[in-house]
């Protein structure tokens, strides 16, 4: 049994997605597009939730919005635009193999948290 990625769980503790084996933080700037380095195909995260920086220097603005792109596709449905009266914004019940945020109106200074569940 591979001991990294999708195949580290039994089959039932894949299937219930409350299986976690490790956990990532990061920060990003919403100055322009960010993907998350620590959420990648080869370890893909369960469960991601998103919320304004407590580091940040800049407040997220109520006309500021966040688009999320989900497992790298580029459809227009396969996004999804939150805006900052949504955080904390979670993510569950698939498996995310890349995660980018593109912000929109947003400035230096302002930053998002990502804390990834695997």
């Amino acid at each position: 049994m591979a001991n990294r990625g999708r195949h580290e769980f039994s089959v039932q503790e894949a299937v219930n997605m409350d299986s976690f084996v490790s956990w990532h933080y990061e920060e990003l700037d919403m100055s322009a597009a960010d993907t998350s380095t620590y959420i990648t195909s080869d370890d893909p995260a369960k469960k991601v939730v998103l919320y304004l920086s407590p580091a940040a220097s800049d407040a997220l603005d109520a006309t500021d919005t966040l688009t999320l792109t989900i497992n790298g596709e580029t459809a227009t449905k396969k996004k999804i635009v939150i805006d900052p009266g949504d955080l904390p914004f979670t993510l569950s019940g698939i498996m995310i193999t890349a995660l980018i945020i593109t912000p929109g109106g947003a400035t230096a200074g302002e930053e998002i948290s990502v804390l990834s569940f695997h």
